[in-house]
């Protein structure tokens, strides 16, 4: 999510050190550590009522993550409280997430909704290099209910980015594709001088550049050479652009290094693939493959 469609609010901790937060869009939470009077407290401000939500545990040690969702976050918490589970019992702070709304009107009140966004946060939090002690069951989504889902998700993805519990986003999301007005404004602020940009093909600083955002496969993201295409990669001459993630800008040298066989250029066209993985990119063609991560524009 954009930040200039979204703001971010955090407030100073109180007298029991809850640290409240919100967005301006539904996002709401409260932060606070251990301790059975910030929970108290933490009931009274809700209006000691029922609301849904999720939670996550921390503890210091092996940085350590419960993620939980409840019906009732106060009752679930009390419980890890006075009698926590093994894997987590020495926990020192929470994050509780909801949408500042009680169980009579909260999206969080659906049980779907709930277990769908546990699961994408323990996947989350894995990839950001947290020891998560927890299993999350994903449910099955109706229409409406994925429509909810998938607006909390990446507003929440944008939540955690500013309280700095996260430092990058799942592997789906860093390889949606950059669109081209959004890819300009990208380059210019990584100082590239835009010679010419059209859909499939342009000038970066003088040099050409063929524009290919690939095809989903299983390999990775399929990129065909052919034609014009195929005879720059055996020249040498150009630059492969795929508008995906960091932006990746790869020397088409770079690529025919890993183009061994000797009749590749006779064939009418030449496949690669790019694999991004959870701390490297790989461009694969047949058996071979390099590791392409140092093109990345966007680090």
């Amino acid at each position: 999510m954009e930040e200039k469609n979204i703001g971010y609010s955090e407030y100073p901790p109180n007298g029991e050190k809850i640290i409240r937060a919100r967005t301006t869009a539904q996002i709401r939470s409260w932060e606070f550590p251990r301790s059975t009077k910030a929970l108290e407290k933490f009931n009274q401000e809700i209006g000691s009522i029922e609301y849904p939500g999720i939670y996550i545990l921390f503890e210091s040690r092996n940085n350590t993550v419960y993620v939980g969702e409840a019906k009732n976050l106060y009752n679930r918490l009390k419980t890890h409280n006075l009698s926590p589970e093994e894997k987590i019992k020495n926990w020192e702070k929470v994050l509780i997430i909801n949408d500042g709304r009680s169980a009579t009107q909260s999206d969080f009140n659906d049980n779907a909704i709930r277990h769908t966004i546990e699961e994408y946060l323990i996947r989350l939090l894995k990839t950001n290099k947290y020891k998560v002690v927890a299993q999350g069951e994903k449910l099955f989504l109706n229409p409406l209910q994925k429509v909810i889902s998938d607006s909390l998700i990446e507003e929440l993805n944008f939540f955690l980015l500013k309280k700095n519990i996260i430092t990058k986003l799942l592997e789906e999301k860093k390889q949606e594709e950059i669109m081209q007005d959004e890819l300009k404004k990208i380059l210019v602020k990584y100082d590239y001088t835009i010679d010419d940009l059209k859909s499939y093909e342009g000038l970066i600083n003088g040099e050409r550049v063929f524009i290919r955002p690939g095809s989903k496969k299983a390999k990775g993201w399929q990129v065909t050479f052919r034609d014009v295409f195929k005879k720059a990669l055996e020249d040498e001459n150009g630059s492969l652009l795929m508008p995906r993630g960091g932006i990746l800008l790869i020397p088409l040298s770079e690529i025919k290094k890993c183009i061994t066989d000797a009749d590749a250029f006779s064939r009418n066209t030449i496949d690669i693939f790019i694999a991004f993985g959870d701390d490297s990119i790989k461009l694969r063609y047949k058996d071979n493959e390099i590791d392409v991560t140092s093109f990345q524009i966007i680090k």
